[in-house]
C-alpha cells in the first residue's frame, strides 16, 4: 500500500502544466471491423461522458478527420490542445450522429482516476520541496513521466508504462502494462486482479504495450493466465472468461 500511495503522490505533484499536456477525452477504444474505433469504456466525469458518448458507439470522424483505428484516434486526441472543442462523428444503432467534445488534460484525468481508485485517500497538493529528496531517490525524470495508450479487456483497463514506472514498480526489462482499473464484478476482479498491478505476460507471452495486451487477450483461450508484478513480486493469476472470451 505504501508503494501505491507514493505512486499517487508522484502523479498528483509531478504532472506538467496544462500548456504542455496532451489532450484527453476519457474513452478507451479498439479497432472497428473495417475502420473507425469502437468505444469500450467511457470514464465517469470525462469530457466524452459529458458530451454524451456511450460504450458501443463507433467513432468514425474526429475533428473533420476520418478515424481509421484506435491508435490513430489516440494520436489525434493527444495532439488536440487542452480546452479545445472539436466535432466528433459517431455511429450508434446504425445511425450517424455528431456531437461536440471539449478536451481535458491527461494529467488532470490521471490524477482524478487515482483518487477514484483509492477513495479513502485524502486529496492534497504538497510542497514539492518537502519531497525533493524522496523523489530524487526514486530517480524519476519528471519531463518523461507520461501514460498514454489505454485498452480495456475482460474488465481490465491498462495503461502504457515508461522506464521510470517499471523501475518504480520493480518490473525487469521492458515488459509490462499498468492496471489502472478493474471493473466491479468482472472475471478479472473475481480472480483477484487489482488496480496497481503490472501485467507482464498473457499465457506466457510477454506484453510490453496496451496494444500487445489487447492482441494477446483476443488471441487467448477461454481460460488464460496473467503474470503480474504486485509489490515488486511476480505471481500468476488464472482468469476464466467463459463464453464471452473474445469480446
Amino acid at each position: 500500500m505504501k508503494l501505491l500511495t507514493a505512486f499517487m503522490l508522484i502523479l498528483a505533484t509531478l504532472v506538467p502544466a496544462q500548456a504542455q499536456q496532451p489532450g484527453w477525452i476519457g474513452v478507451s477504444v479498439e479497432d472497428g471491423k473495417d475502420q473507425g474505433a469502437v468505444v469500450q469504456n467511457v470514464e465517469t466525469g470525462s469530457p466524452a461522458e459529458k458530451a454524451g458518448l456511450k460504450t458501443g458507439d463507433i467513432l468514425v470522424e474526429y475533428n473533420k478527420t476520418p478515424v481509421l483505428g484506435a491508435v490513430q484516434l489516440g494520436r489525434l486526441v493527444r495532439e488536440t490542445p487542452v480546452g479545445r472543442t472539436v466535432e466528433v462523428k459517431f455511429r450508434r444503432e446504425n445511425r450517424e450522429q455528431t456531437l461536440q467534445v471539449t478536451t481535458s488534460g491527461l494529467a488532470d484525468a490521471t490524477r482524478d482516476r487515482i483518487w477514484r481508485m483509492f477513495p479513502n485517500t485524502q486529496t492534497f497538493t504538497p510542497d514539492l520541496d518537502l519531497y525533493r529528496d524522496r523523489l530524487n531517490g526514486l530517480r524519476l525524470e519528471v519531463p518523461r513521466f507520461r501514460m498514454t495508450t489505454s485498452y480495456t479487456r475482460a474488465g481490465i483497463r491498462v495503461d502504457e508504462m515508461t522506464t521510470q514506472l517499471r523501475e518504480f514498480f520493480g518490473v525487469d526489462g521492458g515488459a509490462g502494462v499498468l492496471v489502472s482499473s478493474v471493473e466491479a464484478e468482472s472475471v478479472a476482479e473475481k480472480a483477484g486482479l487489482k488496480a496497481g498491478d503490472v501485467i507482464t505476460a498473457v499465457d506466457n507471452r510477454t506484453v510490453r504495450t496496451p496494444v500487445e495486451f489487447d492482441r494477446e487477450m483476443r488471441a487467448g483461450s477461454t481460460k488464460l493466465s496473467l503474470r503480474i508484478v504486485r509489490e515488486k513480486r511476480s505471481q500468476d493469476i488464472a482468469i476464466d472468461r467463459g463464453p464471452e472470451s473474445r469480446r
